[in-house]
C-alpha cells in the first residue's frame, strides 16, 4: 500500500477533544510520541496510512471523517451562502473558506445548512404570496393542533354549501306554521311534537348561560339577556339536535374527525349551520336575495335574523353550484365572508371568488371593516388588492351580551366581499367614479409600499430601519 499524506491535524484534534482525552493519552494509545501528535494537530506533520489505521482500529474512527473538504462541497455550500446580498459586507477571501472547511467541517457544514433553510424559507414565504394574490389560491393546510383548531380547519377548507343539509333544512323550514312567526312556530313545535316546554328565565337565574336544556323536565331555558333577534337561533338548534341526529351523525362521521372531542364540536358546527339554513332557507333566500339585490339590512328584517346570519346564509348559497361544472346551478352570486371580535381576530371565514386569508397574523387594517363601525353601522366600499383584483366589501358590526360585571358588550365586525361582477348583480354595485382603496390580504405577506397601517415588516423583505428617514409606518420596506 503506498504512503499517502493526510493533513488533518484539527479534525483530528476535534476527534480527541470529544472524546475527552489528552495529548498524551492519545499518543501513548496511538504508539506514537505526544510531540509527534502535537505537531500533527497542528498540521506540521501528515497524518500516515500507519496512524490512520491505527485510530481506525483503536478508536474505531472513521478514516473518511478525517478527509480534508478542500476541494468537496463545504467549500462550495460556503461560497454559495456567502455570496447572499443579506451577507455581501461579510465577504470571506477562498484561502478563508478553504480553512473554514477544513478546520471546522461541522461548523461549515452547518453555516451551509442554515443557509439552505434560509433560502427555502424565502421561496416558500414567496410562493406564499404569490398564492394569496393568485385568482384561485387556496391557504395551505394548518397543522393538526386542538380539536377547536381542527374543527375550524375543516369548515373553512370546505365549501359552506353542504346539499344534505340544505335539503333537511329545507323540509323543516316547510313544517314549521306559522311561516312569518319563526319564534312561534318553533315553539309550538318543540312543545307539541317534542314535548319540550320553552321558559324565558331572568339574569339572576341564568347568570352565566344564554341558554340550557333538562332532559328529564325536558325544559328548555333561555336567559333574558339574549337578544330577541337570538332567541329563535336557539330554537331552532334544540329542534334540529332533537331531530336530525341521524344526519348530524353521518356528517360528523364523514369528517373524518378522530378523536371523541373533536367529533362533538363537529357535530355542534354542523347543528348551527343546520339551525340557521331552517331560520333561512336556501328555497326562501334565493327569491327574497334577487328581489331585495342582496340588501343585507332588509333581508335580515325580513328573516327576523342578524346581518352577520344573513351573510353567512349568502355565501352559502353563492357556492350551490361550486361542486357542478363551471358552477352550473350557481345562481346566486359568489361571496366570501369573515367575522371579527373586538381585536380583529378572524373568528369564522369563508373564502370565495379568490380572496384568500391569512392563516396567521391579521387581516389588513385598510378593510373597511376597521373603518370605526359601530354597531347597526353599515360601510360599503372598493377595494383592490395588489394584483389588481377589485372586490367591493360590505362591513357591519353587531353588539353581544354585555358581560355581568357591567362592561361594555363585545363588538362582532362581519363582512361580505364580491368580485365587480358580482357586486352588478347586488345593490352594492360599484359605483365608476370611486376610487377603490387599495388593500392586502396580511402584512407579513404584502409589499405595498408607503402603508400607514403597516403593522409588520413582510416576511419576504427585511424591514427598513433607518437612521436618516422614518417612513410612514414603523415597519417600512427596505
Amino acid at each position: 500500500m503506498a504512503e499517502r499524506k493526510v493533513f488533518a491535524g484539527p479534525r483530528l484534534r476535534r476527534v480527541r477533544m470529544d472524546m475527552g482525552l489528552s495529548q498524551t493519552d492519545m499518543a501513548g494509545r496511538l504508539e506514537i510520541s505526544p510531540s509527534y501528535l502535537n505537531l500533527i494537530e497542528r498540521n506540521q506533520r501528515p497524518l500516515t496510512v500507519q496512524v490512520l489505521l491505527k485510530l481506525s482500529s483503536v478508536f474505531n474512527v472513521d478514516i473518511a471523517e478525517l478527509q480534508s473538504d478542500a476541494d468537496g462541497g463545504a467549500v462550495e455550500a460556503l461560497k454559495e451562502a456567502f455570496s447572499d446580498p443579506l451577507l455581501a459586507a461579510e465577504l470571506p477571501s477562498q484561502s478563508e473558506l478553504l480553512e473554514a472547511a477544513d478546520v471546522a467541517p461541522n461548523l461549515a457544514r452547518g453555516v451551509a445548512r442554515l443557509h439552505a433553510a434560509y433560502r427555502e424559507a424565502l421561496q416558500r414565504l414567496s410562493d406564499l404570496s404569490h398564492m394569496f394574490s393568485e385568482a384561485e389560491g387556496t391557504a395551505p393546510e394548518r397543522p393538526d393542533g386542538l380539536p377547536f383548531d381542527r374543527i375550524r380547519g375543516y369548515f373553512e377548507s370546505r365549501s359552506p354549501w353542504f346539499a344534505e343539509l340544505e335539503a333537511a333544512a329545507a323540509a323543516t323550514a316547510a313544517s314549521l306554521k306559522p311561516r312569518d312567526d319563526p319564534w312561534q312556530a318553533l315553539k309550538t313545535r318543540l312543545r307539541d311534537a317534542h314535548g319540550v316546554d320553552v321558559r324565558i328565565l331572568p339574569l339572576h337565574t341564568m347568570p352565566t348561560e344564554r341558554s340550557r336544556f333538562d332532559r328529564h323536565s325536558m325544559r328548555l331555558f333561555i336567559s333574558e339577556r339574549v337578544p330577541v333577534v337570538d332567541r329563535t337561533f336557539l330554537l331552532a338548534r334544540q329542534l334540529v339536535l332533537l331531530t336530525q341526529a341521524g344526519l348530524l351523525d353521518r356528517m360528523t362521521e364523514e369528517a373524518g374527525m378522530a378523536d371523541a372531542e373533536a367529533a362533538r364540536l363537529c357535530r355542534l358546527a354542523f347543528a348551527d349551520r343546520l339551525a340557521s339554513a331552517v331560520l333561512v332557507p336556501a328555497d326562501r333566500l334565493k327569491p327574497a336575495a334577487r328581489d331585495l339585490d342582496c340588501n343585507i339590512a332588509r333581508l335580515a328584517d325580513r328573516f327576523a335574523v342578524r346581518r352577520s346570519r344573513i351573510m353567512a346564509r349568502l355565501c352559502a348559497l353563492g357556492a350551490e353550484g361550486e361542486g357542478t361544472a363551471d358552477g352550473e346551478g350557481a345562481e346566486s352570486p359568489a361571496m366570501f365572508f369573515a367575522a371579527l371580535d373586538t381585536t380583529g381576530a378572524v373568528l369564522a371565514h369563508v373564502s370565495a371568488s379568490g380572496f384568500s386569508f391569512p392563516r396567521y397574523g391579521s387581516l389588513c387594517g385598510r378593510l373597511p371593516v376597521f373603518d370605526g363601525l359601530q354597531p347597526g353601522m353599515v360601510a360599503v366600499a372598493p377595494v383592490v388588492l395588489p394584483d389588481g383584483s377589485l372586490y367591493a366589501i360590505v362591513a357591519i358590526a353587531e353588539a353581544g351580551i354585555s358581560a355581568n360585571d357591567g362592561g361594555p358588550p363585545p363588538v362582532v365586525r362581519s363582512f361580505i366581499g364580491m368580485t365587480e361582477a358580482a357586486a352588478r348583480q347586488t345593490v352594492y354595485r360599484l359605483e365608476s367614479d370611486r376610487e377603490p382603496r387599495p388593500v392586502g390580504v396580511t402584512c407579513r405577506v404584502c409589499e405595498r409600499q408607503a402603508c400607514p397601517h403597516r403593522s409588520h415588516p413582510p416576511a419576504t423583505r427585511p424591514a427598513a430601519f433607518h437612521d436618516f428617514v422614518v417612513g410612514l409606518s414603523d415597519h417600512e420596506l427596505a
